[in-house]
C-alpha cells in the first residue's frame, strides 16, 4: 500500500515505469538493481553499465550482482533477501528490431538471478526495458508481457501521472547526461596540439623547479579560463584548451580547480565538461582530472546522478585515480561535499606557500643573466682546458684539490671583510676544482657558526655562476649550499639546494645522501663529526704532499 505522497505500483507496468523515478534518470544500456524498503520507492539501489560486446554480459551480471549485495548489505543495512527487482535497458543497434534487443537481453536475466541466489538474495521480478517497451521474462506465457508499451501519461493510473501530480518528473536519459562531457566526434587537429603539449609538459616537469614553474602557469590559466566562461565564453583558443587538460595532471593543480570549482559552480562546471569533451580517443585518459573536477562540481550542486557518471567515466579510464575513487565513494556513503572542498582548499593554500617559498630560495642561486652570463661562460671554457691539463697526473689532481680549497679560503675571506670582489676566473676555478668529489669533501662547512652565512653566501654567487652549457656543474655548489643551510636549521633552503642538485645530477651521492638525512629526522650534528675528521685528514694530507 502507498501512502498519499506515494505513487502506487500495482502492476507489471507500473512497476516497468517505475525506474526512472527510482533513479531520478534512466540509464540507458545499464542493469538496475533495486531491493524495495517498506515502501517501494524506498531501499538500495545500483545501476551498472551493460558493455556493448554481449561477449562480456555474463561477467558483467555476475559483477553487479555481488557488487549490489555487498552495497545493500554493508552501505545501506538492508537485507536483499527480501527481494531484488531486475531491470534490464538497451537500445536497439542499427540492425536489430526491439524484440530482437530483448532477446539478446534475455540470457542476462538468468545470470543475474543465478549470481543473486548465489549471494543469497531473491530476484522477485525482471524487467527488460527496450524502445519504451517492456518485457517480464519471468513469465512464460507465449505473447505475454512482450514489448508492451509503456503506460501512457494520460492514463491517470499510471506512475507518470501519479508522480505529476506529486510534482516530481522522471529526470533525463543516461545519453542526454553524457552529451555534456564525453567526446562526439575528434579534431584531428585539436589532437595533434594535445600529444605535442603533452610531451613539452612532460619535459618541463623533468626537474621540480619545472614543475614548480609549470605549476604556476596552470594555476594563472584555471583563473583565467574561469573568467572567461564567467563571462559568457562557451569555447577556448586550442592552445589553452590543451594546456589545461594537461597541466591538470598536477594534483595539485586539481587541488586549484577545486577551490576555484566552489567559488563558481556553474561556469566552472561547463569548463570542467568543455575540457572533458576535447579527450576523444586515444586521449581519454586525459580526460580523468577534468571528469573529475566535473563531477566534484555537480556533486556540490546536489546533481548526484552526473557526477557518478562522470565518475564512472573517470574511473574507468584510470581505475587508479584515488581522487576520482574517494569522491565516488564520498557520494555513495553520503559524505559532505565541504569536507573534500576544506582539504583541497588546505593543500591548495600550503602548495602556495611551499612555490612561493621555492621562488623566494632560487633566488639564492638563481643562474646569471645578460653579459655577467657571458663572461662567466667564457671564464669556464677557458678554465676547463687549464683545469684539464693540471689534473691530468696524480700529483697533479693533489695540487689541483688543495689549490682550489686555498681559492675557497681567500674567496671567504673575502667575502667577510667587505663587499665580495669574486673574478670571473677564480670562479670558475673553483667551480671546476669542486666538480672533484674529494675537494668538495674538503670543502664541507665544518668550522664555527659565525662563518655560516659567508659560507652560504659563497656557495649560493657560485651556483649562480654555473650558466649553460656548464649548469651540470651545479649540483656540489648546491650540495654545499644546503649543507650550510641544514646547519643553520634552515631545512627547508637545504631540501630545496639538495632536490635542485638531484634534477640536475640524480646519481648525485652526497646530495642524496644529505636529503634522506633531512627526511629521515637525522641530527646533521652526527654528519658534522664525520665531516670534522674528514677535513683534518685532508689537511694532514697536504703537510704529507708539502714535504715530497
Amino acid at each position: 500500500m502507498s501512502t498519499d505522497n506515494t505513487a502506487q505500483v500495482t502492476s507489471l507496468p507500473h512497476l516497468a515505469e517505475s525506474l526512472p523515478y527510482l533513479l531520478g534518470h534512466y540509464p540507458d544500456d545499464s542493469i538496475a538493481l533495486h531491493s524495495p524498503g517498506s515502501d517501494f520507492f524506498d531501499g538500495p539501489t545500483m545501476t551498472y553499465p551493460l558493455p556493448d560486446d554481449p561477449a562480456e554480459w555474463k561477467t558483467t551480471a555476475e559483477l553487479a550482482a555481488r557488487q549490489f549485495v555487498a552495497y545493500a548489505q554493508e552501505g545501506q543495512g538492508h537485507d536483499p533477501g527480501q527481494g531484488v527487482i531486475v531491470y534490464l535497458c538497451r537500445e536497439p543497434r542499427a540492425d536489430q528490431t526491439p524484440w530482437d534487443t530483448a532477446t539478446l537481453l534475455a540470457p542476462v536475466s538468468d545470470w543475474l538471478t543465478a549470481a543473486l541466489h548465489e549471494q543469497r538474495a531473491t530476484v522477485l521480478r525482471t524487467i527488460g526495458l527496450v524502445s519504451n517497451r517492456w518485457w517480464a521474462y519471468e513469465c512464460l506465457t507465449e505473447g505475454c508481457c512482450e514489448g508492451e508499451p509503456l503506460p501512457s501519461a494520460d492514463d491517470s493510473t499510471s506512475i507518470t501521472a501519479q508522480m505529476a501530480r506529486l510534482g516530481r518528473t522522471p529526470g533525463p536519459r543516461t545519453r542526454d547526461i553524457l552529451k555534456e562531457f564525453r567526446p562526439t566526434a575528434a579534431n584531428p587537429d585539436f589532437l595533434k596540439d594535445l600529444n605535442s603539449t603533452i610531451d613539452q609538459f612532460n619535459s618541463r616537469c623533468a626537474t621540480n623547479a619545472g614543475r614548480d614553474a609549470t605549476l604556476t602557469t596552470t594555476w594563472a590559466q584555471i583563473d583565467a579560463a574561469v573568467s572567461q566562461f564567467r563571462a559568457g565564453a562557451t569555447t577556448l583558443n586550442h592552445a589553452l584548451t590543451a594546456q589545461l587538460i594537461v597541466g591538470l595532471h598536477d594534483d595539485d593543480a586539481v587541488d586549484a580547480g577545486i577551490v576555484h570549482t566552489d567559488d563558481d559552480l556553474p561556469h566552472a562546471r561547463r569548463l570542467w565538461a568543455y575540457l572533458a569533451r576535447h579527450c576523444a580517443d586515444p586521449f581519454t585518459q586525459e580526460a580523468v582530472p577534468a571528469l573529475t573536477l566535473y563531477a566534484f562540481a555537480a556533486w556540490r550542486q546536489g546533481d548526484l546522478i552526473a557526477a557518478r557518471l562522470a565518475l564512472r567515466h573517470a574511473i574507468t579510464a584510470d581505475p587508479e585515480y584515488d581522487l576520482a575513487i574517494g569522491i565516488h565513494i564520498g557520494t555513495i556513503d553520503g559524505e559532505n561535499s565541504r569536507d573534500f572542498l576544506a582539504t583541497a582548499r588546505e593543500n591548495h593554500d600550503q602548495r602556495r606557500m611551499h612555490v612561493q617559498h621555492t621562488v623566494q630560495v632560487a633566488s639564492e642561486y638563481r643562474p646569471v643573466t645578460g653579459s655577467t652570463a657571458h663572461r662567466q661562460r667564457e671564464a669556464l671554457d677557458t678554465a676547463a682546458k687549464y683545469h684539464g691539463t693540471q689534473a691530468s697526473t696524480h700529483r697533479g689532481q693533489l695540487r689541483a684539490r688543495y689549490r682550489t680549497i686555498d681559492a675557497i679560503g681567500r674567496a671567504l675571506a673575502d667575502f667577510r671583510n667587505g663587499p665580495p670582489r669574486l673574478t670571473d676566473e677564480i670562479a670558475a676555478r673553483i667551480i671546476l676544482g669542486l666538480q672533484d668529489p674529494e675537494t668538495r669533501d674538503a670543502a664541507l662547512s665544518t668550522g664555527d657558526e659565525n662563518n655560516l652565512p659567508t659560507e652560504r653566501q659563497l656557495w649560493g654567487r657560485l651556483a649562480g655562476r654555473c650558466v649553460p652549457p656548464h649548469a651540470d656543474k651545479a649540483p656540489p655548489l648546491l650540495t654545499l649550499l644546503g649543507w650550510v643551510a641544514w646547519r643553520q636549521n634552515d631545512t627547508i633552503t637545504a631540501s630545496h639546494a639538495f632536490s635542485d642538485a638531484l634534477d640536475i645530477d640524480p646519481d648525485h651521492r652526497l646530495a642524496k645522501l644529505l636529503i634522506d638525512g633531512i627526511r629521515t629526522g637525522c641530527d646533521p650534528a652526527a654528519f658534522l663529526a664525520i665531516y670534522r675528521e674528514a677535513a683534518q685528514r685532508f689537511a694532514d694530507g697536504r703537510a704529507d704532499f708539502d714535504n715530497l
